[in-house]
């Protein structure tokens, strides 16, 4: 199996019948529930906020394949230009509920997007959200809830131009407790259920099980200093075809570190971890690691109006389209944000990453190589509110990836301009 063949079977996976039928009913069901939380909010001595908005953006991107520059489109899409030009229009509703020391969160999106030229890659999704941040006393909080998305995969991770839909839900639930006035215990488990639409790549539907702790001691007024363990467990229900044998990509992973949290009510905030990371999987040993992890991120916010932030990482990548392998991430992030007026922020983001795929099992047996891909990005963001209920916001994105695999590298350069209307009912 070619590498950008196995590439594009790498990411599509299944999802489960009556997506839009599912989303439908939970609209409706909010629509039902919301006129009523108002009144309840107010009832318990806070008020609710029920914001139903509606959104259109206009995008227009130069490599909507990211296909590279030195490949004719032609035998690849049957089309000359790589490029297109789409509208999505979104509409939804979020709610902000207070209930005495609590608080409920929920958010119901609707998107759906128009190609003018790829007509194949029309698509409706959806954005469900809901969580439960409670509170026990003044020493005792979390956060429980739930995501349900439904989207268009990339094509940088593809390495096809086949659209592959991409469903992802998660449940969580985090808290904690204060137990001293210098220490404090936190806990949190998670699981995430993520499938896709292409039957050549069942192999890659996943179940991923987590439990963290973390204790930490206060150092001064807003530091602190922690040590922090966690356990991962990933299931795949269908096996990897390699030759005519299906390989488990099942695995458990260990990590555990420090953590520390410095400074978080002062102009200089810093957030870093370093951690020893094992994964063990149930086949193929050989791919077996233990690396260390570290991820650095220093906020600098030397005025009201303006903030710096800069990460710098050599970290696992927490969430990828493509599961049955990981991705090490290293390099340097940028983010300038700068609060011009009460209603204009300029915002911009720089990146210069190395991605590294490690653990696939055709890579292990010498039948694919590692694939290893340097990503350049810059993009800014100019956000105008003139009014509460309305935003304006225009962007501009560019990208250069190298790799070493055919099909992984190419340029893009996207640009789109969203218009978002907001009515707030208190």
């Amino acid at each position: 199996m070619s590498g950008p063949q196995r590439g594009a079977a790498g990411v599509r996976q299944r999802v489960a019948g009556g997506r839009g039928g599912r989303a439908a009913r939970l609209a409706c069901a909010a629509l039902l529930i919301l006129p009523a939380l108002p009144a309840l909010g107010q009832d318990a001595g806070g008020l609710a906020q029920i914001t139903p908005f509606a959104d259109e953006t206009l995008t227009t991107d130069d490599n909507v394949f990211r296909i590279p520059n030195s490949v004719d489109p032609v035998p690849l899409i049957g089309y000359p230009a790589r490029g297109d030009t789409y509208r999505t229009t979104s509409a939804g509703i979020t709610a902000d509920v207070p209930v005495s020391l609590q608080r409920f969160d929920l958010s119901a999106t609707y998107n759906g997007s128009r190609y003018d030229r790829f007509h194949e890659l029309d698509f409706d999704g959806y954005d469900l959200r809901g969580s439960w941040l409670w509170q026990v006393g003044r020493n005792l909080s979390g956060e429980v809830g739930f995501t349900d998305t439904h989207s268009l995969a990339p094509f940088a991770e593809l390495l096809s131009v086949t659209p592959d839909h991409l469903t992802a839900r998660e449940a969580f639930a985090k808290g904690t407790w204060l137990f001293t006035p210098d220490w404090k215990l936190y806990a949190g488990a998670d699981q995430l259920v993520q499938s896709n639409t292409d039957p050549a790549g069942l192999y890659n539907d996943v179940t991923v099980n987590s439990f963290e702790a973390t204790l930490s001691r206060l150092n001064g007024p807003n530091d602190w200093l922690g040590l922090d363990a966690r356990f991962e467990s990933g299931h795949f229900p269908n096996g990897e075809p390699v030759g005519t044998e299906l390989i488990d990509n099942g695995y458990d992973q260990y990590s555990g570190g420090l953590v520390l949290d410095w400074g978080a009510a002062t102009p200089s905030h810093l957030l870093a971890r370093a951690d020893q990371v094992s994964r063990r999987y149930e086949e193929l040993p050989q791919r077996d690691f233990d690396l260390t992890t570290v991820h650095v991120e220093y906020t600098w916010t030397p005025t009201d109006k303006l903030a710096l932030t800069g990460i710098a990482q050599r970290d696992i990548s927490p969430y990828e389209y493509i599961r049955s392998s990981i991705v090490l991430i290293k390099g340097l992030v940028l983010r300038p944000l700068w609060h011009v007026t009460p209603t204009l922020d300029l915002s911009a983001d720089l990146e210069w990453v190395d991605r590294n795929y490690l653990a696939d099992p055709l890579e292990t047996l010498g039948i694919e190589p590692q694939r290893d891909d340097h990503v350049y990005t810059m993009s800014a963001l100019l956000s105008y509110t003139p009014i509460r209920q309305l935003t304006v916001q225009l962007s501009a994105f560019h990208e250069q990836r190298t790799s070493n695999i055919a099909l992984g590298g190419y340029l893009a350069d996207v640009y789109w301009l969203k218009v978002r209307l907001q009515l707030p009912i208190s």
